[in-house]
């Protein structure tokens, strides 16, 4: 989940819905330090910016979590599928 596209000069995380539904990018995430990039249409969380946090490894998978949130809630997709990111498994049928 690390960007490495010429479009972005750095490392960073990213997340995004396709398609993009109307009002995605008017989440604000976790950590405070992630973004909606209008130019790449996807959130973003710069490497450095990590780096920087008491638990990088917490602040990554926080973001992963809120962009998943963010996405079922702007996308209309199921709910279990956000409680999965959450470590909640959906039931078995």
């Amino acid at each position: 989940m690390v960007a490495g596209r010429r479009a972005l000069s750095r490392a960073a995380f990213f997340g995004y819905a396709f398609p993009a539904p109307v009002g995605l990018a008017d989440a604000t995430l976790s950590p405070a330090a992630a973004h909606w990039d209008a130019t790449l249409g996807e959130f973003i969380l710069d490497w450095d910016d990590v780096r920087e946090l008491p638990d990088p490894h917490g602040a990554a998978l926080e973001f992963a979590r809120s962009v998943v949130r963010h996405g079922c809630e702007a996308c209309d997709w199921d709910p279990q599928l956000a409680a999965s990111a959450e470590g909640v498994p959906a039931p078995v049928r």
